[in-house]
């Protein structure tokens, strides 16, 4: 049977736990059947799933090499190699298939609008970047940059197009953060899945310390030294203000009471409550930093970032202090003069930044996976898969990706493994999840299941050839841009290959041609923030002409040529 052919299980399944779970059914006033419908006659998804005869990789234990997953109401009800399935659940056969955790996204902004971290956030007079029309800020008490009341939980847009891509991927769990200012805000816990209450898991679950300078020249802080006495000082300011907060409430006769102050409350609670405090840091100078000013803080730190790791690792691992490796490995920007030198620091750090895990690992360091700017999930595998070539174990890297982040901020027991009681996050391929042969053919998300979308291309043979640079001209109402593609294409059609803009580098995905059409995807930085880009068009010669569909949301004609034909 095919992963997608589904049934009923038979009668004979049932035993006192299948009772027990149609009993809820009848109690809940739900449903049973399966085509049962919901005031909008939209057909009631089944509340119960079993996954059979599959391999199951539950990270916190041994793997089962044939086993049974069933799902509950959203939650993993039992796993195991000999489990009893409800007979009211709907039985999906796993043969030659292995279930795993989703995937964690360790710090992302997905889920986000970006738009919606400005306007009336601004920290105190000097604003978030202490620009506009806003007085510039005068010193710490402007608390300029600093919006720890922001709450990435009540920014989700359950409609960002980015949650179905890295879904699809396998993702189905991120910590998600406003990313502008010094103190950006409040992290939560997300599931990368229904609506934007639905979608919380835990919040606040961190608090995000970037090392950004409020402005320009005139603003303060307006240099990195002025960043980090600034922090120091809203940290001190915030102790200062729980224990002043404490002695009023002992005995408030006679004393003047405490002054609310809405920035210094959420560091207090973060302070008082040991949320893990994220802060930025790739250079070896910068990851000591991180770790001495959770020392002289008070905050529970957690170093992001980490390409120099590697070399005080087994430091790292005596500090306690677990770390977010960012897999958005360093390179050459596409754009360089090839023939210009490059320094030797950036030499070492793109050659060794990807044994940071191996070398994290074997010092017995806490440490997670996060995607950075890699625009895709399979970019995200790509870049694991490097750092196993470099020493890295599968499982160890798997553990990166599950249960590693889950128990970084305070979620394991809920989340990260395939355990009865957790949420049923899971993702089911068709092979070993780190093989580039290997395809997600289910997700599931709180026990809703999400089936692989079919690509949707022609599939007539492709008559021109798109292998090497084309140079796009995108014209908006606004401006006009233009865009190089390097481009490689195989017998059958399949496009792969890289976009690079003033804006930063992406990589194609879903790429094809067909007859003299084409097509492809990527995630693009815009703004601040990633968009997935839809291109179609076709060819004539050594001209091309399309549109650019930007998340779905708007869409602008490009023509183009290869570089110094056409023109």
């Amino acid at each position: 049977m095919k992963l997608h052919d589904v049934h009923h299980g038979s009668r004979r399944g049932r035993g006192t736990r299948g009772a027990g779970l149609a009993l809820a059914l009848l109690v809940a006033g739900l449903p049973a059947a399966a085509d049962a419908q919901q005031p909008s006659d939209t057909p009631q998804p089944p509340p119960f799933f079993a996954i059979q005869n599959a391999r199951i990789v539950t990270v916190s234990g041994p793997v089962i090499e044939s086993g049974t997953v069933v799902i509950s109401f959203g939650l993993i009800e039992a796993v195991g190699s000999n489990v009893l399935i409800p007979a009211e659940a709907w039985v999906i056969d796993g043969s030659g298939m292995t279930v795993y955790p989703g995937l964690f996204d360790g710090l992302s902004s997905l889920g986000l609008e970006q738009a919606q971290t400005g306007g009336d956030q601004a920290g105190g007079p000097g604003g978030v970047f202490g620009g506009g029309n806003q007085p510039i800020s005068e010193g710490p008490e402007d608390r300029p940059a600093t919006t720890p009341w922001v709450s990435a939980a009540d920014m989700l847009d359950p409609e960002d197009n980015r949650l179905a891509t890295w879904r699809e991927g396998g993702f189905t769990t991120a910590l998600t953060v406003p990313d502008e200012g010094i103190v950006t805000g409040q992290a939560a816990v997300i599931s990368l899945g229904g609506d934007a209450q639905e979608m919380i898991v835990k919040t606040p679950a961190a608090l995000h310390v970037t090392m950004n300078r409020a402005g320009g020249f005139r603003s303060f802080p307006s240099s990195l030294m002025g960043t980090i006495a600034y922090v120091k000082q809203l940290y001190a300011d915030a102790r200062h203000q729980s224990a002043y907060e404490a002695a009023y409430e002992a005995n408030p006769a006679g004393r003047a009471r405490p002054k609310y102050d809405r920035a210094l409350a959420p560091v207090q609670q973060s302070i008082a409550d040991g949320w893990p405090t994220v802060f930025l840091g790739n250079e070896v100078k910068e990851i000591r930093r991180a770790v001495k000013l959770g020392e002289d803080t008070g905050a529970r730190a957690v170093v992001a970032g980490a390409h120099e790791a590697y070399e005080i690792a087994d430091e790292l691992a005596a500090s306690g202090v677990p770390v977010l490796v960012n897999l958005d490995w360093p390179e050459r920007s596409r754009s360089a003069d090839p023939e210009a030198d490059e320094a030797l620091t950036s030499l070492r750090r793109r050659a060794y930044a990807p044994t940071t895990p191996a070398r994290l690992h074997a010092a017995g360091a806490t440490f997670a996976f996060y995607s950075g700017d890699l625009g895709s999930p399979r970019e995200v595998i790509e870049n694991v898969n490097v750092a196993i070539e470099k020493g890295l174990p599968a499982d160890a890297a798997l553990r990166a990706l599950t249960l590693g982040p889950a128990e970084i901020f305070g979620v394991a027991d809920r989340l990260g493994s395939i355990d009865a009681g957790k949420i049923a996050n899971l993702i089911v391929t068709d092979g070993d999840l780190f093989d580039e042969s290997t395809k997600v053919k289910m997700v599931f998300v709180d026990g809703r299941k999400f089936e692989e979308r079919e690509a949707e291309r022609p599939t007539a043979p492709p008559t021109v050839d798109m292998t090497g640079r084309w140079v796009l001209t995108i014209s908006t109402p606004r401006q006009t841009q233009e865009i190089t593609l390097d481009l490689e294409m195989s017998e059958d059609g399949t496009l792969t290959g890289d976009i690079t803009t003033d804006r930063g580098d992406a990589t194609i995905i879903d790429g094809w041609v067909s007859g003299d059409e084409f097509g492809f995807t990527a995630m693009q930085p815009m703004g601040g923030r990633t968009a997935e880009v839809v291109y179609t068009g076709t060819v004539e010669d050594t001209e091309v002409s399309g549109t650019a569909s930007f998340g779905g949301r708007f869409s602008s004609e490009f023509t183009g040529t290869r570089p110094g034909e056409g023109q």
